[in-house]
């Protein structure tokens, strides 16, 4: 009976550990001066993106390629000029560092968005303590998770 219940409970924990695992893409931080230079070329050329964004996340997916980046249903997509200046204008610190005003904690740098081929997907910058991962859905296609870390008593 108890070589019973051993072997059952090793195979719902093995059922509940192959359910767990999924195919995540790896999402890579640039040095300094490499996220400076990208973070000044993604505000100037804000119109090869598609740009997501929600709460302290930005996501900027290229245009010109056959990736995509997919996002839940609460993020905000920048579709003209005047919305992105308005969000840069009001986000950017004056070092030109992309600083949301309503973010608790310092931000990451630039972090790239590379899939299990080392195929590039796009870029992401977020609130240090956010917890950002990107999961694959195809071979094109990522999706991008962001869960805001809330720290502090209750």
């Amino acid at each position: 009976m108890k070589t019973l219940k051993y072997v059952s409970l090793m195979f719902i924990a093995f059922v509940f550990i192959l359910g767990c695992l999924g195919t995540y893409a790896n999402i890579k931080n640039q040095s300094g001066n490499e996220s400076k230079v990208t973070q000044e070329k993604l505000i100037n050329h804000w119109s090869d993106y598609d740009i997501w964004f929600k709460y302290t996340v930005i996501a900027f997916d290229p245009k010109n390629d056959d990736k995509k980046i997919l996002v839940g249903s609460k993020w905000g997509t920048v579709k003209n000029q005047e919305t992105w200046m308005g969000i840069v204008k009001a986000n950017t610190t004056s070092q030109g560092n992309i600083d949301p005003v309503w973010s608790y904690g310092p931000m990451t740098g630039v972090r790239e968005i590379w899939g299990p081929d080392n195929q590039f997907y796009g870029y992401v910058i977020h609130q240090r303590r956010d917890l950002v991962n990107a999961t694959m859905v195809d071979e094109n296609t990522v999706r991008l998770w962001h869960r805001y870390a809330n720290f502090g008593g209750p």
